[in-house]
């Protein structure tokens, strides 16, 4: 009987083990962050702002710092160095099938508690096709839907050099 129970407290231990969350922060002192505004360098006046509200979005959604305007623990800051749209291929009648957007800037994630820099990336290249052709293979239909891709992948280089661990 004894033996059941035991074997009973083993499964649920297993078991419960299994559920964690694969969400990490390595600096759990912080808790708000701000985020400010990106520095345009680009010829494309709106691009700071889609960047900016779309990094905010991002950071409200994955929810482990609170966004903060006055107070914050960490700051993220940057510049958008080059915003560039180019034809990435053409169809076998010579006609435009993708293009490819490349944002270049300049990322800072500063701890305010400690005063130290946790990461900094000053020429991050970021990168992604999006179809203007049905024959396209691009995941992105559309140029809103690249951009929205662009910017989930900025928030993903700064989240796995600076919160994560692994």
């Amino acid at each position: 009987m004894v033996k059941k129970f035991i074997y009973f407290g083993l499964i649920v231990a297993v078991l419960c083990s299994c559920s964690y969350s694969v969400y990490s922060n390595a600096y759990p002192h912080l808790k708000k962050v701000a985020i400010r505004p990106f520095e345009n360098r680009s010829t494309e006046f709106e691009i700071g702002d889609i960047i900016y509200n779309e990094l905010v979005k991002q950071f409200q959604e994955d929810g482990r710092l609170k966004l903060v305007t006055q107070q914050p623990d960490c700051v993220i800051e940057g510049s958008i160095l080059k915003w560039e749209e180019d034809v990435y291929s053409y169809d076998s009648w010579n006609n435009v099938q993708d293009y490819m957007l490349r944002l270049t800037c300049s990322v800072v994630f500063t701890d305010l508690i400690n005063n130290q820099i946790i990461y900094e990336n000053k020429n991050l290249v970021l990168t992604e096709p999006y179809a203007v052709s049905s024959a396209s293979t691009a995941k992105c239909r559309s140029k809103e839907e690249a951009i929205d891709e662009l910017v989930s992948q900025l928030f993903k280089n700064i989240v796995q050099n600076s919160l994560e661990t692994w």
